[in-house]
Order: structure tokens, then C-alpha cells, then sequence
């Protein structure tokens, strides 16, 4: 069972805008001065350096205000069965390419691994994925088989992710992007569940053989629960929240200030591209990925509230989405919902067939990593059906 836990919400918030390391040139210092007073000193003897291969070990930290439950599964207590993750990894300090920064098989040089249920392997030909875009099914390289032993620290960055991507650009050139993505219709546990973002970075130095990832969620929850309004299993009704930002099927970018020293991306389309940003941002939701073919690049667009939409040229993503929660119990609904700010409440409508009932949410920021227990009161007569409105977007309640 994995190692949870818990955070004040004091605390978290704390950790999420401290979240990542020191800016290179400073940890660049630190690091190799520790390397420098650790050799010997007069009278004692040198340790050997461990010739053992890599071992990945993760955590996860719970959702700020829950106890605990969070992504993972419904109980919270551990990764899914065959949940992906794509481990990026970047030795920032110096020029050449060190071992397990190259990785020709896959794109952007990723390492892609999936949960076993007790750790981490790489993926299989099994898993369904074109992963070098030669269109044939196929495995990918194992970390876990490096040794890590180059005198460098090491930058490990590493996120869930669920949907292969595979395009042809301008120049005629293959492009594949293992894409973290948000779901709008999270009316089933397992949309739900890939719509919840976690993402984890760690430095270390040379010659370890065991790199611990603690998996923070970059995305928002909230759990709505109706008040003075009962239902039963029994009852078929979908519950939707209007005015959020419009990034059904987007791709989630978290910025990596380490993304700069990237040695190995995918033309004008990689992860240098999207997910670079200074070390103020670094671990923070940047926005949605576009791969602009027109352009023939790949960049950011931020959502109204993101940190980097105050910089932003061109226009954020409108917030005139609609996300369909999970219910979770009778009266409790669970949404996952990325970090933003809205333009006004966000309107919620429970449907039941013809039937639908209306009421607003208080909340207009969702803070990255947080969530929000909300109690909803709808009226207790349905309202009236408007003319041009759209039907209840889960079938089996029509």
C-alpha cells in the first residue's frame, strides 16, 4: 500500500507555490560543493559507488482538504491497475548527453511505465501503443535496466498519462505525444480518474539506485453534495456544472523549468516547446497543449487565472464548457476541474429524464491541488425547459 499523507490546507497551498527546486545555476553550486566536501578527510575511507540499476519507489499526497481519498482508485489508497506514467529525465548541468536523458525509441525521449499493482514496469506491446510511430504496435525501453552512475545530478519528471497522439507535420515528419488529458464527461469513475492529473519531480545526485517520485495532484476536485434533495440508487440522474473552461480532450500542461535543458524533443512540437517556464512556475498548471500545424509548432494556451495568462499573447481558452460529474453515492458527486478562474458562478443543472433542476455554485477560483466540498440546493420543483437547451447528455436517463 502506498505511503500517504495529509496536509493543512495552509500547508499544502504552501508546498504548491514552493513546489520544485532550486534554479540551476544555484542547486548547480550547492550540489557540487557537496560533491567536492564529500570526499574523504584525513584517516577515513572512500564508499564505493552503487553499481545497482534503477529502482523507481512513488507516494502520493492527498488532495488539500481531503481525508484521505484521492485519485488513484476510490478508495484513494494506491495507483489503478495499469495506470501509465511517462518519466522525463534531464541532466541540466551539463552539455552532453548522459545516460537515460537519450531514448531514441520514444518520442521526446520518455521512459513509459505502468502500474502493476506493487510497482512500476515498462510498458508491452500488449498495452496498445505506436510508441516510435512506425504504426505497428510495440513496447518501450526499461529505466529500470540503467545505471545511473554518471558524476551529474540527475532532474527525474514524471506524470500520469492516458492518450497516444500520433501525427504527421508540415515537414513530413512523424510527431507522437504521450498526452496527460482532461475528460468534460466524467460521468463514469473511469473518466474521472484519468481526468486527475498527478505529477511528480525529484533531483539527485549521482550513483543512486532508487528514485522516490511524490505524485501531487495539479488539478482541482470538488465533491458537490445536494442538500435537502434526496435520492436513491434507484433514481437515474446526471448532474452537469456550466461556465468552465472549454478543454474537453486537451492535453494538461505542467510547467518544468528544467523543459529548457532538454536534450532530446520532438522538433518544434516537444516538451521543450510546451512544457518550459521560469522556476517561479515550475510544477503549476501552464494551460492546454496546442499543436498548431499551421504554425508548425507546438505551444501553450493558458486558462483565464493560469500563471502564465497574464503573459499571454494570444486569447484564453473560454470558459464555456460543460463537465458532467461521477456520482459517486446517492447525493455525492465528485469533478475533477483544472486550476482556474472563472468569469461568473458556474451554473449547475441536475437532469432526470425531462426534469431538470437548477442552482449555482459559489466558488470561482479552483486552486491548484485543493478540494472544494460543495452542498448544492436545487429548488424543489423542477425548472421550465428552455427552448434551444441541450438534452440530458447521458442517454440512459432519457
Amino acid at each position: 500500500m502506498m505511503n500517504m499523507k495529509r496536509y493543512s490546507m495552509k500547508q499544502n497551498r504552501y508546498h504548491q507555490r514552493g513546489r520544485g527546486l532550486a534554479p540551476i545555476y544555484g542547486l548547480s553550486a550547492l550540489l557540487w560543493a557537496l560533491f567536492s566536501l564529500g570526499g574523504c578527510s584525513d584517516g577515513e575511507e572512500a564508499l564505493p559507488l552503487t553499481s545497482a540499476p534503477v529502482q523507481l519507489l512513488s507516494s502520493i499526497e492527498a488532495f488539500s482538504g481531503e481525508e484521505p481519498a484521492t485519485r488513484v482508485n476510490a478508495e484513494g489508497n494506491a495507483f489503478q491497475m495499469g495506470d501509465r506514467m511517462r518519466l522525463k529525465i534531464i541532466c541540466p548541468f551539463v552539455t552532453s548527453t548522459e545516460t537515460g536523458e537519450g531514448n531514441s525509441y520514444a518520442f521526446d525521449a520518455f521512459w513509459l511505465n505502468k502500474w502493476t499493482g506493487s510497482g512500476w514496469t515498462n510498458l508491452t506491446q500488449a498495452d496498445g501503443c505506436d510508441i516510435n510511430g512506425d504504426g505497428k504496435l510495440s513496447g518501450a525501453y526499461d529505466v529500470q535496466s540503467l545505471y545511473l552512475s554518471q558524476a551529474t545530478p540527475y532532474v527525474f519528471t514524471a506524470s500520469t498519462w492516458s492518450q497516444e497522439v500520433v501525427f504527421r507535420t508540415k515537414e513530413n515528419k512523424t510527431v507522437v505525444q504521450y498526452q496527460p488529458v482532461f475528460r468534460a464527461n466524467q460521468s463514469t469513475e473511469a473518466n474521472y480518474l484519468e481526468s486527475d492529473l498527478l505529477w511528480a519531480q525529484t533531483v539527485m545526485q549521482t550513483a543512486t539506485d532508487q528514485v522516490q517520485l511524490h505524485f501531487q495532484h495539479v488539478m482541482c476536485a470538488l465533491s458537490i453534495t445536494l442538500d435537502g434533495f434526496s435520492l436513491s440508487a434507484a433514481d437515474k440522474v446526471t448532474l452537469t456544472v456550466e461556465g468552465m473552461p472549454d478543454i474537453d480532450g486537451a492535453e494538461v500542461i505542467v510547467g518544468d523549468y528544467y523543459a529548457e535543458k532538454s536534450k532530446a524533443n520532438s522538433s518544434n512540437f516537444g516538451y521543450k516547446a510546451k512544457n518550459h517556464c521560469d522556476y517561479a512556475h515550475n510544477g503549476q498548471v501552464l494551460g492546454i497543449g496546442v499543436n498548431d500545424y499551421s504554425q508548425n509548432k507546438g505551444y501553450t494556451q493558458p486558462m483565464k487565472g493560469n500563471v502564465t495568462a497574464s503573459t499571454y499573447s494570444g486569447g484564453l481558452v473560454p470558459n464555456t464548457g460543460s463537465y458532467t460529474a461521477w456520482r459517486q453515492t446517492d447525493n455525492l458527486f465528485r469533478l475533477i476541474v483544472p486550476p482556474c478562474e472563472l468569469d461568473a458562478r458556474p451554473v449547475v443543472w441536475l437532469r432526470s429524464g425531462e426534469q431538470r433542476w437548477k442552482s449555482t455554485l459559489e466558488q470561482t477560483r479552483f486552486e491548484q491541488g485543493c478540494l472544494y466540498k460543495l452542498k448544492v440546493s436545487l429548488p424543489p420543483t423542477p425548472a421550465e425547459p428552455d427552448p434551444g437547451s441541450e438534452p440530458d447528455p447521458n442517454p440512459e436517463n432519457q
